[in-house]
């Protein structure tokens, strides 16, 4: 598809220095000229013609699109100048993606899926992929007795070695599970008696992805769809950051919300659909654009994400003409919380309730301030604008970094810095 209208055409011109692509009516070409499409014919997309201007910090020039090398010098195909009439309807560095991609729902007995978040991510993604790039896989697990454990041992096999015939270029896993809400312990399916079973997390991990599926997760993105307990208790949460380190994701998402709604998160899944998987932007990069668009999803939960970087070569910058290869980094592990903040419905945080405790009034509730008085020096007080009650409240420990500004926001904790792995 073209980058700058998102649509096909009858001709579609790849650039010779990035992955771009643009159709001949943005170009403004009302007939192709055959030469146009000679071997020794290099196009230039309008990105990099700007890039070059801003390499040798020169001013505006014409757009020279067509150009064949002659005696070393280039020199314009076409007779006239290409006049762009198409319009960018999308970011600047935006590309479309050809990648293929794997969408791996696996599903824990008895949870409800039925318009699921992997199922509207594939739906999503049609639209720009052929049925052979786009692979979507959804498997319910039930690992609830020796002997549904045994036949799912036999099935994830089967399962990996299919999958791992394909060399997909993106691997988007999700894993749809309940939480226990005394251990943060994963359940793993139905005993003899029909009755749920909960298992510690190394073992829940080992077993989900039984061999070879296991190797699928190395350097994608994986989706705990599951309560906040997981994350709630230190020794399940510290299990799950061994899980990952083992299998080695590149990015994982987790919810903190004891009553996790995965269709909060709705907004979310459509925006890193067409941010990360279609424009290709850097997911870690443009975290925080997407949280901005999901409204529903800010007052629900916080989102941890945890990356493994050094798993892939890294990307030339957006746009470089240069082929060096770039060494690979050593693998090392990082990990946030992203949390939103409002100055008088969450400061800090911490959600005011919709009533005041103690006179009862709706959304009485002034905009927070600094208090003088607090332990913390960023300490907030909000206060009851009828009775006059007041609600302190004040960050989490460690580090931290406002991203937005005084009335909301997000607030990204570190987790812990920068492991090697």
């Amino acid at each position: 598809y073209c980058y700058l209208c998102h649509d096909g055409s009858r001709y579609l011109f790849c650039c010779d220095s990035c992955p771009r692509v643009v159709c001949e009516h943005c170009l403004g070409l009302v007939e192709v000229d055959p030469t146009l499409c000679d071997p020794d014919v290099k196009f230039k997309c309008p990105g990099c013609h700007e890039l070059d201007e801003r390499d040798a910090k020169s001013k505006w020039s014409p757009y020279y699109a067509f150009t064949r090398n002659e005696h070393g010098v280039p020199v314009q195909v076409l007779k006239k100048l290409v006049f762009m009439t198409g319009v960018c309807e999308r970011a600047s560095k935006a590309q479309v993606c050809a990648d293929s991609i794997l969408i791996l729902h696996l599903v824990c007995a008895g949870m409800e899926h039925w318009g699921s978040l992997p199922q509207l991510l594939h739906m999503t993604l049609k639209e720009y992929h052929m049925e052979d790039s786009l692979t979507y896989e959804e498997v319910i697990f039930d690992l609830g007795t020796n002997t549904k454990l045994a036949q799912w041992i036999r099935k994830a096999g089967r399962l990996g070695a299919k999958l791992a015939a394909r060399d997909f270029r993106r691997k988007i896993i999700f894993v749809m599970v309940h939480s226990e809400v005394n251990r943060g312990d994963l359940f793993a399916g139905k005993n003899e008696g029909g009755e749920d079973v909960a298992t510690m997390i190394e073992d829940f991990i080992h077993y989900v992805f039984a061999p070879p599926l296991h190797k699928l997760v190395y350097a994608s993105t994986l989706f705990m769809l599951t309560c906040g307990h997981l994350v709630a208790f230190e020794e399940s949460f510290m299990a799950m950051k061994q899980a990952i380190t083992r299998l080695r994701p590149e990015y994982t998402i987790l919810f903190t919300t004891p009553d996790f709604i995965s269709a909060v998160t709705k907004m979310f899944m459509v925006a890193y659909s067409i941010q990360v998987l279609v424009q290709g932007h850097t997911f870690h990069e443009i975290l925080l654009d997407l949280l901005n668009v999901s409204l529903d999803l800010r007052m629900h939960t916080d989102v941890l994400l945890i990356h493994i970087s050094g798993l892939r070569p890294p990307k030339p910058p957006f746009g470089s003409r240069t082929h060096t290869p770039i060494a690979a980094l050593s693998p090392s592990i990082i990990g946030y919380r992203y949390s939103w903040y409002h100055s008088h419905r969450r400061p800090w945080s911490n959600s005011l309730p919709i009533g005041c405790p103690g006179c009862g009034a709706i959304r009485s509730w002034s905009q927070s301030k600094h208090n003088l008085e607090g332990k913390h020096a960023k300490a907030w007080v909000a206060s009851c604008l009828a009775c006059g009650r007041k609600v302190f409240s004040e960050p989490l420990q460690g580090e931290y970094q406002l991203q937005g500004n005084k009335v909301s926001g997000w607030v990204r904790y570190t987790l812990w810095a920068t492991q090697a792995l």
